[in-house]
């Protein structure tokens, strides 16, 4: 390994050379394993990386194995990565969907002492009991039963002893060896790992700071506190830290199973509705949802309520990222394949060289085989066709960003939850009163405001550093250090409508200086330069007009799936 190698590592040199051996062992990154000195098995000049028993398994086998042998992190970024078969295919994904990290409960006292150390007291004078043994532990925390001095049923959850301090390490190995990878091996660097580590250091650093989650509860609290038969438990900040996390204890029946909820009182379809309701005002209303709606986060005390658990796994959507939601959703409904391909182009930020056209063709395919135009939406399989989405994209090396790629296992998640029970509620029957809701605030003149002084804002910056930014740019390029990719997707045709305006009004002003100058020639007095401006502008006035006459606009769009639903 050169010095410069070294020193990427760091402290962690030894533990990347561990890494990548049993990547190697497995078939995985053995250039990468070579570049980096690592030493080959078996005989032979340059030694045998990969163990032949093992390169017979498919990649998603190798890869899960790989990924246990290494350990919890490793693991939590397998099932991080079980969600992009968009970047890594369908067969990959759904191999590590298998991934679980075992991880057994920490020495008696270990919790206790954290605990202490954390809150400023021993648990003694904390709670009022404390079980010491937890009744579970998982990849980063252990979770205690205890009573709060007032009586309170409550439930402690403790990150593992030096939980932080690892997960940190090996997320900056994580970093390190991506970086490495990227350079080392092009088949690796297709996969753009260096990204795909950073989305997941995101994720994992939160994970290992419980005031993350503390702040999700009260939140979520506050912002469905409209659905009254959806309780979220009671946070206890004053004994809360960032390693440990006092709530209210839950009871209630779990929800597997259609006895499970027919048995305390609910209906099946009724319980589905209500949740559909709640996580589609979640998105669309608060843009901060539960990202883990599977049956295992809810239970059903009673026929009137619902308590939803476990708010370590959020999503979010920006304002702007909402509106490609709803673009996205309502193309798929109007089955508008061109505007469908469009936004694909834009939310995934398509190289200039992708082939639009045959990305067209490929989605009208999709549609046709799992969209079908007299299909009803209890006939469609949501989690096929978002499988068959993902290889498509993948297929013309496109990747969602890590917004819509989180949405869509939501949704998958959502429609599984229902047809788990046996439900006959789709997600798809309850889109349209939230995409007009959402078309009709976008149009508010409250909305219109808020957006103008932002706009002016905004132009001030730019105003300001445009000079200097300029001239940064200019010596870039006279440096040769800066090249220009210009790919420019415009679904609404606003571009075209402003050229159009432009040239009509151009060519009107032009007219009619031409005309009342008389500009040569003439004919019979009437400038013929001026007469043809003139046609011009009445041509491409004309073109302007048939455009916006034929263009649909989102809220045409939504406000017609109305209609036709009415």
């Amino acid at each position: 390994m050169s010095d410069r190698q070294m020193r990427a590592f760091g402290e962690d040199a030894a533990r990347a050379r561990e890494i990548l051996e049993v990547l190697a062992r497995y078939g995985i990154a053995e250039r990468a394993a070579r570049k980096l000195g690592v030493e080959g098995q078996g005989v032979g000049r340059r030694g045998r990386f990969a163990d032949p028993e093992l390169v017979r398994l498919d990649t998603g086998a190798r890869l899960t194995s790989a990924l246990s042998e290494l350990g919890t992190t490793w693991i939590k970024l397998g099932q991080s990565l079980s969600m992009r078969a968009d970047i890594i295919g369908d067969e990959v994904a759904q191999a590590l969907t298998g991934l679980q990290a075992d991880v057994p409960a920490d020495p008696v006292g270990l919790a206790q002492d954290r605990i202490a150390a954390e809150l400023g007291a021993p648990v003694e004078e904390l709670y009022a009991d404390f079980e010491s043994v937890p009744f579970a532990s998982g990849s980063v925390a252990q979770v205690h039963r205890a009573v709060l001095k007032d009586g309170t049923d409550a439930v402690v959850k403790v990150l593992h002893h030096g939980a932080e301090a690892k997960v940190r390490n090996d997320l900056n190995l994580m970093a390190a060896l991506a970086a490495f990878l990227e350079s080392a091996d092009p088949d690796i660097a297709r996969y753009s790992p260096s990204v795909m580590v950073a989305e997941f250091t995101t994720m994992m650093l939160q994970a290992v700071d419980l005031r993350h989650e503390l702040t999700s509860m009260r939140r979520f609290a506050a912002e469905l506190s409209g659905f009254d038969w959806l309780i979220v438990p009671e946070p206890f900040p004053e004994l809360s830290s960032s390693g440990v996390l006092t709530m209210e204890r839950m009871e209630g029946s779990s929800v597997r199973t259609a006895s499970d909820v027919t048995g305390v009182g609910w209906a099946v379809n009724d319980l589905t509705r209500h949740v559909t309701e709640a996580w589609l005002h979640m998105i669309f209303d608060d843009g901060l949802y539960h990202a883990d709606p599977h049956p295992g986060n809810f239970l059903v005390p009673d026929s009137d309520h619902v308590i939803l658990l476990d708010y370590g796994d959020i999503g979010y959507l920006s304002g702007p990222r909402r509106h490609d939601v709803v673009r996205l959703l309502m193309a798929i409904i109007e089955r508008d394949v061109a505007s469908l391909t469009d936004i694909l182009l834009v939310v995934c930020r398509a190289p200039a060289a992708t082939d639009a056209k045959a990305l067209e063709r490929a989605v009208d395919h999709w549609m046709s085989e799992y969209l079908p135009e007299n299909s009803t939406s209890g006939d469609r399989d949501m989690g096929a066709a978002a499988t068959a989405v993902m290889q498509l994209l993948r297929r013309f090396d496109l990747s969602l960003p890590s917004d819509l790629a989180i949405l869509i296992r939501v949704m998958i998640r959502l429609e599984g939850f229902g047809a788990q029970l046996g439900s006959t509620v789709t997600v798809e029957e309850y889109l349209a009163p939230f995409l007009t809701e959402y078309i009709r605030e976008e149009k508010s003149l409250r909305n219109a405001l808020r957006k103008v002084t932002r706009s002016a804002s905004s132009w001030r910056q730019i105003t300001r550093d445009l000079p200097r930014d300029l001239g940064i740019l200019v010596q870039q390029l006279r440096d040769g250090d800066t090249r220009m990719e210009i790919n420019f997707r415009d679904p609404d045709e606003l571009t075209d409508k402003i050229v159009d305006g432009v040239i009509a009004s151009s060519s009107l002003l032009a007219a009619s200086q031409l005309m009342s100058h008389r500009i040569g020639p003439t004919v019979k007095g009437f400038s013929v330069p001026g007469i043809a401006a003139a046609g011009v502008a009445a041509a491409t006035w004309r073109s302007l007009a048939v455009r916006r006459r034929s263009h649909k606009t989102l809220a045409e769009d939504v406000f017609g799936l109305i209609r036709r639903r009415r």
